[in-house]
């Protein structure tokens, strides 16, 4: 458990843990341990006040497989609620400094301190497999007012009595005048309830990100809002090439009208485990939109969302963000491993036409690969390729041993992939010979034999 603390820890020293979903340059046992790691999110949103000040609301997620949780033993001085049995306690504090962020500590005694907050929960699950799981979580946000100005934070994380804590790169902020401010902001959500005098809007809070194949809400501000013009948002595919990001292919586009305008809207970020924005009507200069957005019919890529206008040639607001798939299949984070590990399925003729061409080529060939083979076309979750995926993953871990630390192009891996689990598996010792194993399906059957007595099979028969 210390072990695993310190490397938990260690992953604060940048701010966003979350890795690009199509790096390249590395192998597939990289995207294994890329895509095991455990996740956590942070963000910040900047939300306008009444008197034209900052709320800063410093927005996180962690999930459950991100914090060490502890089992209770007989004896140990703690109360868990009834039925649970596992429990851990997280920390994390916030320090808002004036000015940009500099090299010198923060110690220092020209450092003014703006504010300090702090989140602190223990938190209870009553299975090892939830205390495990990247489907349960611990969220919230710190919220803090700021004058217009210059600042930077920097954050700390506490788990359990650890004093191994780390603290985050600070990162900076500007505390703009709202009224001054010629673009404007987009935030996204998840969720929206409705209230009988304000609107619910629940954050995504998975940083620059939205979840894959589901729609999602977002809000945005329009600066100098003009009952008369026409506003559109678009959202395109975004290209990024050496940390530029171009505009690629459109997929949607709507033009504003008065149900999606609220004027004279304050949004308010509201304390919860799951970060909230409440739309509240006021008295305010602040127009915003909120507009539903369908998701579910966008590729796992990276985009690009604009609002423009009429009246002029420049978006007046605009926000960068992915497509964000819990638990993808670690071979679909690099497109030429994707590709490569086709091989399972493709003679080689057929996989140097996929690997043939430039990158934009090459992913144009694989989806369409994929495309003439998802059993639900009407949907962008192609089940078939994400299975496909999965397997070569089981393999890989379940397979590989020390004489072949690549457990996918093992025998047994071969066969798995091809053709899922088993319906039976047996497993013989002879006293006079090697172990075989007997892997049955409805109309095959394979036989296996030990070579080096640590786990490595090789195939001896298949019938059917």
């Amino acid at each position: 458990m210390a072990q695993r603390l310190l490397f938990i820890l260690a992953l604060l020293l940048t701010v966003d843990s979350l890795y690009a979903q199509r790096n390249r340059g590395v192998d597939y046992i990289n995207l294994i341990n890329r895509s095991a790691a455990p996740q956590y999110f942070l963000d910040n949103v900047l939300l306008p006040t009444e008197d034209g000040k900052t709320n800063l609301s410093i927005i996180f997620r962690f999930d459950n497989d991100f914090l060490p949780y502890k089992k209770v033993t007989p004896g140990e001085d703690i109360q868990l609620p009834e039925g649970q049995e596992y429990y851990t306690i997280a920390r994390l504090n916030a320090e808002i400094f004036e000015g940009r962020a500099s090299r010198r500590a923060r110690t220092s005694s020209d450092v003014n301190v703006v504010s300090r907050d702090l989140w602190i929960d223990t938190l209870y699950t009553d299975t090892f497999e939830k205390a495990n799981s990247n489907k349960f979580y611990a969220s919230g946000s710190l919220t803090t007012t700021l004058d217009p100005g210059q600042y930077n934070y920097v954050l700390q994380l506490s788990i359990m009595e650890s004093t191994n804590d780390r603290n985050s790169e600070n990162r900076n902020i500007d505390a703009i005048n709202w009224h001054e401010k010629k673009t404007g902001e987009i935030y996204l959500g998840k969720a929206l309830i409705e209230e009988q005098n304000s609107k619910q809007f629940v954050l995504a809070n998975i940083g620059s990100n939205v979840w894959y194949s589901k729609d999602f809400y977002t809000l945005v501000r329009i600066p100098n809002y003009d009952p008369g013009t026409e506003y559109t948002l678009h959202i395109d595919q975004a290209r990024i090439a050496r940390r530029d990001t171009t505009l690629g292919e459109s997929v949607y586009s709507t033009t504003l009208t008065k149900e999606h305008i609220m004027e004279g809207a304050l949004p308010v970020m509201k304390p919860g485990k799951d970060p909230t924005i409440s739309i509240e009507a006021a008295n305010s200069d602040y127009t915003y939109a909120l507009v539903q957005i369908p998701n579910s019919e966008f590729r796992n890529a990276s985009y690009t969302i604009r609002l423009t206008s009429e009246d002029s040639e420049e978006p007046l607001a605009r926000k960068f963000f992915r497509s964000y798939w819990q638990n993808m299949p670690a071979s679909l984070l690099n497109l030429n491993i994707a590709i490569d590990h086709l091989k399972f399925i493709l003679d080689e003729e057929q996989l140097r036409e996929m690997k043939d061409g430039n990158p934009i080529e090459k992913e144009r060939k694989f989806r369409e690969f994929w495309d003439k083979r998802d059993p639900t076309p009407g949907t962008i979750y192609n089940e078939l390729m994400a299975e496909y995926y999965r397997r070569i993953d089981y393999a890989f871990e379940e397979f590989s041993n020390r004489g072949n630390y690549a457990g996918h192009e093992s025998d047994q891996g071969k066969v798995y992939i091809s053709y899922g689990p088993p319906n039976e598996k047996d497993r013989q010792f002879p006293t006079d010979g090697k172990v075989i194993e007997i892997w049955k399906y409805d109309n095959r059957t394979f036989v296996f034999e030990a070579t080096t007595g640590f786990g490595d099979f090789v195939l001896t028969s298949a019938e059917g």
